[in-house]
């Protein structure tokens, strides 16, 4: 099925206008005493790129009810912020946040992929070699000799 949209990689800064066809497979609240809510979320393209999402408390109201995890949308029209927070959630160099003309729609999009584990080989980790201020989530194991 081909979409009219722009690949999440292709996410440069040098525009803002354009439509992304995507699945939101990360989605978390975020509420502070004495600020305002927010939502924050990462979404996947049909080519497993993903990318942070931030929607402040001012766009959040007409939305919220709307966002669930795992479902396909089509989005357009974001800000695009440099991804160079303390802790990353994505690897992108970028991310988007919501803004007065973002438009979301759900749309019907089944061939959009689910969820994509990046895993760092357990030598590499053990030589640092890995992105260490990226979360990558949690893994419950135990380890034993």
């Amino acid at each position: 099925m081909a979409h009219a949209s722009n690949k999440i990689k292709s996410i440069n800064g040098s525009k803002e206008a354009f439509k992304l066809a995507v699945r939101i497979t990360g989605l978390w609240f975020v509420g502070t005493p004495n600020k305002s809510e927010q939502v924050k979320m990462i979404i996947i393209d049909s080519h497993g790129d993903e990318i942070h999402i931030v929607c402040k408390q001012d766009r959040l109201k007409s939305w919220k009810a709307d966002f669930m995890e795992n479902c396909t949308y089509v989005m357009h029209n974001f800000k695009v912020m440099k991804n160079d927070g303390q802790f990353k959630v994505c690897d992108h160099q970028y991310k988007l946040a919501f803004t007065g003309v973002t438009i979301i729609r759900q749309s019907d999009l089944e061939d959009l992929p689910f969820k994509k584990y990046k895993f760092v080989e357990f030598t590499n980790v053990i030589v640092g070699h890995f992105q260490p201020e990226l979360l990558v989530g949690k893994l419950n194991c135990n380890l034993f000799n």
